[in-house]
């Protein structure tokens, strides 16, 4: 059971957007979607080998009110970390969180 008091971080959750770029294509970039209080907290890290360089990346479960528009295609901005939404926890629809698994330190 989660308290309001445990919600103490503000994070941003961002959307891809495509953008024309007047020659017929488009620019993808990423724009605000919200920005809500949430719990973060760590639950993993790891390192790894990658074309000669080491790679760093922590995996962390965030909580947030529940909201519809949050899916894997998201990416939340945290303390200035960009974090990939890797799993929204569906616990039902009168359940008033919404869990999240986000990884940073690894591309989009």
């Amino acid at each position: 059971m989660i308290r309001m008091g445990e919600l103490d971080q503000r994070v941003t959750i961002q959307a891809e957007t495509e953008t024309p770029d007047g020659r017929g294509g488009y620019t993808k970039g990423w724009s605000a979607v919200a920005t809500v209080w949430a719990r973060v907290r760590p639950l993993s890290g790891r390192e790894r080998q990658n074309a000669q360089q080491t790679e760093a990346s922590v995996s962390y479960g965030v909580v947030i009110r529940r909201r519809t528009d949050v899916t894997t295609a998201c990416r939340l901005i945290w303390n200035g970390k960009v974090m990939n939404i890797r799993f929204v926890g569906e616990a039902g629809t009168r359940d008033p969180w919404l869990s999240l698994e986000c990884e940073a330190g690894v591309p989009v």
